[in-house]
């Protein structure tokens, strides 16, 4: 069977993450000017990969459905943490970690799918040599900027290099960074030789001369799986389905957008990064299409079920008193009927 990918999420905060620059939680704002719902969407970063979110939100689709939805950007695991203290109404991020928050008590369900492959590529700093016939060989002993200790794109990494045959306590340096992009300064610093990194990231590096196109890209080598999804809670669902339903059309719509226009897809990533130049923003957004990043919204029961082992084996999901499946942590029943 080909192999697949771990995207293992943010370790839960153990204490409740005020948001800031927020408009009102989401628990207090059950209404709005005119009926309309307000939505609070916490997210780990502001990526790329979660333009039909964003395309959703700034097309109106949620605006005609009575939805004000908003995002914050809250790092470190925060964005899972918001909607247990009730401050967000949901999470776009990997499954698993709504199935580790369940282990320990909590009921959160994935009710729509953002992102299809996971955003993780492999750079080098210019100057240092990769043999594309021997990859494992080339970084041996090389130091490897990583994500946050526990984070997604981490664990991936960890996990393509034992499928290499690399052990990652050994045969590499592993250099951990908290924050988004400051892999950038660590390779052009000198700090660190390889990195793992995303889009729109990868892009800035490639237009900047740090690095040169990816000698791995994870997308491309291990298929698709359930990397990004809608998470809220359960209780969010039963009090309120019609609101669930809603933000499933318009989730679609964005969806659909950004599958079917390209030229404006380019335009609302234009508006979401403006300090990105638009050269970058393109060709960021072509090797996303190529990776192909979008399929729908819906979550198939096989990427849920590589998404959930492979975090069993990473030991971060304990949750064989009550395992999770697809019939306890998904509810699609308010997907869009084709």
């Amino acid at each position: 069977m080909k192999k697949q990918l771990l995207a293992i999420g943010g370790l839960l905060a153990a204490a409740t993450i005020a948001l800031s620059g927020c408009s009102g939680s989401a628990s207090a704002s059950a209404g709005g000017s005119g009926g309309t719902k307000k939505l609070m969407i916490a997210e780990p970063v502001h990526g790329i990969g979660y333009l039909p979110l964003y395309a959703a939100i700034d097309n109106g689709y949620f605006s005609k459905q009575g939805l004000d939805v908003q995002t914050t950007t809250l790092t470190g695991g925060a964005h899972v943490n918001a909607v247990l203290s009730g401050d967000a109404w949901g999470f776009i991020g990997g499954i698993e970690s709504a199935a580790i928050a369940n282990a320990k008590g909590a009921k959160l369900v994935a009710v729509g799918g953002v992102v299809d492959r996971a955003n993780v590529y492999w750079v080098a700093r210019k100057g240092v040599k990769i043999d594309p016939d021997d990859i494992a060989g080339s970084i041996k002993g090389l130091r490897f900027a990583v994500g946050r200790h526990g984070g997604s794109p981490e664990i991936d990494s960890l996990y393509e290099l034992k499928q290499l045959g690399l052990n990652p306590s050994k045969d590499v340096k592993i250099v951990n960074n908290d924050v988004s992009g400051s892999e950038l300064s660590l390779l052009k610093s000198g700090q660190a030789d390889i990195a793992e990194t995303s889009e729109p990231v990868l892009g800035q590096g490639i237009s900047q001369g740090v690095w040169d196109e990816p000698f791995v890209s994870l997308p491309e080598a291990l298929g698709k799986f359930a990397y990004s999804d809608i998470v809220t809670s359960k209780a969010n669902v039963q009090k309120d389905p019609d609101t669930v339903t809603k933000f499933d059309a318009a989730l679609a719509q964005g969806m659909d957008y950004v599958t079917s226009n390209h030229d404006g897809a380019e335009k609302i990533a234009e508006k979401e990064f403006p300090n990105m130049a638009p050269d970058v923003i393109k060709t960021t957004l072509d090797r996303t299409y190529k990776d192909g990043f979008w399929d729908g919204i819906d979550i198939s029961d096989d990427a849920l079920k590589v998404d959930l082992t492979v975090a069993r084996d990473a030991g971060l999901l304990a949750d064989s008193a009550n395992p999770a499946t697809a019939d306890n942590i998904l509810d699609l029943s308010h997907l869009p009927k084709n």
